[in-house]
């Protein structure tokens, strides 16, 4: 029925082999396939090689920071000792002269208001009342008193030291036995009904003689009595 030449059928046997071949192969991968694959030894050796290599990364890390850690060190003891020696050579050196300042304090008991607006705090209408008060006193004999100026009262003892001195040998006083009332009620420290009890008590008895007979003749109390002894002479 069919004629076939012989290259015909040498292609046809070999066809045919191929597909048995193929379904062969066929059959063989798809039993494979269906046995199932355990992967648990090749995960828990990927998972060692990850661990290892973070700990290699980990123990890089450390080296550096201990080798930078110990150049740190190295390089602070060089320091110190480069520092310590020439500390040791520099009273032989030349040394660079910082500029002094120091400051030019005013005497409280006789500079003018022109030369107090130039320390710091005080502007002109507090350098008028800081001389008025001292003229009325006249003169101080401590820097506390300032603070009895309604608007010194801020300004702080250590701080006027640092610009003013004071020499209480310029204060004025006032002679208790020749003052007359006017005189004597000019004084902060001396009101209206004190100066009537020394007038009176000195028409009466005649000259004081100490502060203590003014105490005694005025009753005033003592720590009236210890500031008056700056401005009262006999």
């Amino acid at each position: 029925m069919f004629n076939f030449t012989r290259g015909e059928r040498i292609a046809a046997i070999i066809l045919l082999l191929l597909i048995i071949i193929q379904l062969l192969f066929s059959v063989f991968y798809e039993a494979r396939s269906s046995k199932s694959v355990d992967f648990t030894e090749f995960k828990e050796m990927v998972t060692q090689f990850e661990a290892r290599q973070l700990f290699l990364e980990d123990s890089i890390e450390n080296a550096r920071k201990e080798y930078y850690a110990n150049r740190y060190q190295q390089n602070r003891k060089e320091y110190y000792r480069y520092d310590a020696e020439r500390n040791r050579n520099a009273p032989f050196e030349k040394q660079e002269k910082k500029p002094q300042y120091t400051i030019m304090k005013l005497e409280l008991n006789e500079c003018d208001t022109s030369e107090i607006v130039v320390v710091p705090q005080f502007g002109s209408k507090r350098a008028q009342k800081l001389v008025e008060y001292r003229e009325n006193l006249g003169g101080f004999y401590a820097f506390e008193q300032v603070e009895e100026i309604y608007i010194l009262q801020n300004i702080e003892v250590e701080f006027l030291k640092k610009y003013f001195t004071l020499d209480v040998s310029l204060i004025r006083k006032i002679n208790i036995n020749t003052a007359i009332y006017k005189e004597l009620v000019r004084h902060p420290y001396i009101d209206a009904y004190l100066a009537k009890l020394i007038i009176n008590y000195r028409e009466k008895n005649g000259e004081f003689t100490s502060m203590e007979e003014v105490q005694k003749a005025t009753n005033a109390y003592q720590e009236l009595i210890e500031k008056l002894r700056h401005y009262i002479e006999f």
